[in-house]
């Protein structure tokens, strides 16, 4: 009786999935059916219900599957050059984002230097001023880190919403570890340009470093 009423459900389905469960027959009339969902009813043997479908299906040449064994069949797998050239595209980006960093932290340093000095003359002990910059750059990075993952969190939310219009409820999966290590290395390359400089600057001495023209 169980693999009855799949088989049933299954007719209906037929008649009105179209060719698939977001292709309905009003906006593609012509269009074949490429498959037919089928729910097992409560208190029915999966079993059976399949043993049914397939002879159901043998004389057209079709095929019974799970849903876990439909989606790995046709699923667009990522091949090994696609995943290259996605890494090498991410880290051509990386790596100028990692330029743009440190040299507009130099600079932001370099123009200081007058301001640094002024705290050597008003007591403030070499690392002191090299915490304080340091501490700075932290700030820039956290900062920044922020409204990147607030843009990027607008993106998500967007595209998760438009497939759900499509019926496709989706999971977001956020890679943690992944942010986190590229946060990490950006706080290490804006905390080593900026005092590397402002040292440079410091070693010079602060009576010497107050004369330089911004």
């Amino acid at each position: 009786m169980g693999h009855r009423r799949a088989e049933e459900r299954a007719s209906a389905g037929a008649e009105t999935c179209g060719a698939g469960r977001r292709v309905t027959p009003r906006n593609a009339p012509s269009a074949p059916v490429d498959r037919v969902e089928v729910r097992v009813a409560a208190g029915a043997d999966a079993a059976a219900v399949a043993s049914g479908l397939r002879q159901a299906v043998r004389v057209s040449g079709g095929e019974v599957l799970t849903k876990d064994a439909w989606v790995r069949a046709t699923s667009p797998g990522t091949n090994r050059t696609t995943r290259t050239g996605l890494f090498m595209v991410l880290g051509i980006a990386l790596l100028y984002t990692g330029i743009s960093l440190a040299d507009t932290m130099v600079m932001a340093t370099s123009d200081r230097v007058r301001e640094l000095a002024v705290l050597r003359l008003a007591g403030a002990t070499g690392r002191q001023v090299l915490r304080l910059v340091a501490a700075e750059a932290l700030l820039v990075v956290v900062i920044g880190g922020l409204l990147g993952a607030l843009v990027a969190g607008l993106n998500l939310v967007g595209m998760w919403s438009a497939l759900g219009l499509l019926s496709v409820r989706t999971p977001i999966q956020i890679p943690w570890a992944t942010l986190g290590a590229i946060l990490c290395a950006c706080a290490v390359l804006a905390v080593t340009a900026a005092v590397a400089p402002a040292g440079l600057a410091l070693r010079r001495g602060a009576m010497s470093t107050t004369g330089v023209r911004e």
